[in-house]
């Protein structure tokens, strides 16, 4: 029955003050047991890691460089992040046990019939009899953390710890904390009262906490899979919108930086990163909570006894739940069989068999049988129009998502990456297949910043929609995730970017598989590879002798390895080897051959296996000279003229650009002879010799030759073991760990 009596006690918010307190006692146990397991644990750790790093950041001597200030700073950081670790793997799971153990004790008359029918004959409202113990569990977990947070605060006072940003960090974080116990709150007790068992209030609240971010990684791994060139396209927010335990999981691992105001002996600002939650999701959670809450009250006013023990409560609410696991399980069963066996046909059926099962699985557990369910056919009926739909409009390009390439006329930028592999034999090439075409650069004590080459010239726009264009046409509809013959191993990555004149961005990442007759998509890369911009961003440039670090030399084969490498060259044999190669790289004769060996696929083969290691560059040498980082000073002027407009110029003072090495080609044969001369006596070769089971070296002598013209590889190799012989008196012989070999493969 429906009580509709109120208490007797008449004083406004009586009754809800006296369930209020009624709870209190009925849940005390539980209560005093996170109450001093949070207010003692807290404050402990803080102590424990103020404690255990004091001796390390109050010694001045491992802080050369740094002024005290900074230090204290960097000390009140690590205590922060010791805190934030414990209540991530703490206080986190023992507030989430405490709810759900006090939602139970508290709520759980609503599925007895029994209790229920005593509940609702009290002479109490029904909304003061939810909200009273309500209200007694959400102050109960959150009083003792606003303690803790306190006690952690007093005892960084008590021994001159000062935490990022001050104690406004601590009660920042206190405030996220209570938003999101009051959401987690909510949440558990929409289910408790829209369900008829415990059980199936676990059921739903369970699947819907996991069920909803599943759901919105599986899609995203979907359109993945059928769209070429696919960049997510769903707000990381939306994974957790409907799950606020993941939200309350991640607020201890979601940092923001602020600027502090403190600055390191160099100059360079000190930044603290500081977990919290940015202004929307703020805004979200109170909404949400707020709105569940109100609905929560709603349906449990007219909630009816009878619906205790019935397991067809709220099925509106079912449906939605079923749903949302049988999408999630059969998209996301299909993404991992379809991907095992590379079949469309396997994909397909296992949508079916996937969200059917789950369904009919959902169904049993909550009817508890067959019963009735005839009447669940129209609705899984929908749910797999719903996933027909989704998958028939990534068949047919996702809405025009992968053919969408716009206008020059409407581009503001174009910022660009390529694999580091040459268009053509040029020499601009050749550089970009080795920097890459990009600034790798390292500034202050913490950042560091690979930037991608970005295009504002009309010219070079066009060049680079060419490009896009011309890798279009190696993805014609329709689109289909699997059965393509092609391995991951055998593409190459290709991501562009464009900002666009309305302000928005459009994003795309392609893995491209090359073949040998691509010489339109290899025109359009050597084309974008000689823009004036692409090739600024490569530090050749601004490079001379003097950067010049070594030179080193390695040889693989079957039989044995080879490695040379001088470090330790003068400055007129820096200048040899620089000039030389400039020489030879700046002549007509110049043509690099060797980048597209890694990535051009045979048109007729079939990519089944994996990557095997290319035979015809076995037995070759390579030659490799290494090059030093640069300061900013050591650029010329355009390059530091880019360097300030991506960094700024207080960070570009103080930047270092990681200077890539050059791998010699063939056509330099000038520079791979003076290199072979400058490390022939710094060369050894190695092998494994299987009956020892341990690498062996052969250290040359003066007059030692090539092992492929001696006898470490004539006929004389024992063919069953592959080991080399060494002749008595051409070498010394000393068998090596297998750790020290540099160079293998």
């Amino acid at each position: 029955m429906t009580s509709t009596r109120s208490s007797r006690d008449e004083r406004k918010n009586g009754a809800l003050r006296k369930v209020f307190w009624w709870q209190l006692r009925n849940n005390r146990v539980f209560a005093v047991f996170f109450g001093l397991w949070t207010m003692i644990s807290m404050p402990t750790v803080t102590l424990s890691a103020i404690l255990g790093n004091q001796a390390y950041y109050t010694d001045m001597t491992n802080w050369e460089g740094y002024t005290a200030e900074s230090v204290a700073q960097l000390y009140g950081q690590a205590v922060y992040y010791n805190l934030l670790a414990f209540l991530r793997s703490g206080v986190f799971l023992v507030l989430m046990l405490y709810l759900v153990v006090y939602c139970c004790n508290s709520f759980g008359y609503m599925h007895t019939r029994r209790s229920v029918d005593l509940f609702h004959a009290l002479p109490i409202r029904r909304r003061p009899l939810l909200l009273g113990g309500y209200v007694a569990g959400l102050l109960t977990a959150i009083l003792p953390m606003a303690v803790g947070f306190g006690l952690c605060q007093a005892v960084c006072a008590a021994y001159s710890v000062s935490l990022p940003n001050a104690a406004r960090s601590l009660w920042a974080l206190f405030g996220c904390c209570a938003l999101m116990t009051f959401a987690c709150l909510t949440f558990m007790l929409f289910f408790l009262v829209t369900a008829g068992t415990l059980l199936d209030a676990a059921v739903s609240l369970t699947a819907t906490a996991v069920g909803w971010p599943l759901l919105w990684d599986v899609l995203n791994t979907t359109m993945k899979e059928f769209l070429p060139g696919y960049v997510s396209v769903i707000p990381s927010a939306f994974y957790t919108a409907l799950c606020p335990f993941g939200a309350f999981y991640q607020l201890f691992s979601t940092n923001y930086t602020i600027l502090t105001g403190l600055y390191y002996a160099d100059g360079s600002a000190i930044t603290a990163e500081l977990p919290g939650l940015g202004l929307g999701s703020i805004l979200w959670w109170v909404l949400f909570t707020v709105a569940l809450l109100l609905v929560t009250v709603w349906y449990y006013g007219r909630r009816r006894s009878e619906h205790a023990e019935n397991s067809f409560c709220a099925p509106v609410l079912r449906g939605a739940v079923r749903f949302l696991l049988s999408v999630a399980v059969g998209l996301g069963l299909a993404n991992i069989l379809g991907d095992m066996t590379d079949s469309n046909k396997v994909y397909f059926i296992s949508v079916l068999v996937g969200s059917l099962g789950t369904y009919i699985l959902i169904q049993l557990i909550w009817a508890r049988g067959f019963r009735k369910f005839w009447r669940a056919i129209p609705a899984y009926l929908l749910t797999l129009a719903a996933c027909t739909g989704f998958l028939y409009c990534l068949y047919t390009g996702g809405l025009g998502y992968v053919t969408r390439v716009p206008d020059v006329d409407n581009v503001v930028s174009v910022t660009f990456s390529l694999p580091d592999m040459a268009g053509d034999t040029s020499k601009e090439c050749y550089l970009a297949s080795h920097g890459v075409g990009a600034l790798d650069v390292t500034y202050g004590d913490y950042n560091w910043g690979y930037f991608m080459v970005e295009f504002t010239d009309d010219d070079e726009q066009s060049t680079v929609l060419s490009l896009h264009q011309a890798i279009l046409e190696k993805f014609p509809g329709p689109y289909l995730p699997y059965g393509d013959g092609v391995s991951q191993y055998s593409t190459v990555s290709i991501e562009v970017t464009y900002t666009l004149a309305n302000g928005s961005t459009l994003t795309r990442t392609y893995y491209v598989p090359l073949y040998e007759d691509d010489e339109e998509i290899f025109s359009c890369i050597a084309a974008v590879q000689k823009c004036d911009t692409f090739q600024l961003y490569d530090t050749f440039y601004s490079m001379n002798a003097d950067d010049l670090n070594g030179v080193y030399v390695s040889q693989y084969t079957s039989e044995y390895d080879y490695d040379a490498s001088n470090y330790e060259l003068t400055d007129e044999e820096k200048e040899q080897v620089w000039s030389t190669f400039l020489e030879e790289l700046n002549s007509d004769d110049f043509s690099y051959d060797e980048g597209r060996d890694e990535y051009i696929i045979e048109t007729d083969s079939e990519y089944d296996e994996d990557y095997e290691e290319l035979e015809s560059l076995a037995g070759e040498r390579s030659y490799y000279i290494s090059m030093n980082d640069l300061k900013y000073d050591d650029l010329n002027a355009e390059q530091q003229a880019l360097l300030v407009r991506l960094l700024g110029e207080a960070d570009a003072a103080t930047a270092e650009v990681y200077s890539y090495g050059f791998t010699v080609p063939e056509c330099c044969e000038k520079t791979r002879a003076l290199m072979d001369e400058l490390t022939e006596e710094y060369g050894d070769y190695y092998w494994y010799d299987e009956d020892s089971g341990e690498y062996v070296t052969a250290i040359p002598t003066e007059d030692e030759t090539d092992p492929a013209d001696s006898g470490a590889a004539d006929s004389s190799t024992d063919p069953a073991d592959g080991s080399v012989p060494v002749e008595e008196g051409d070498a010394v012989v000393t068998t090596i760990d297998p750790a020290d070999v540099s160079a293998v493969g």
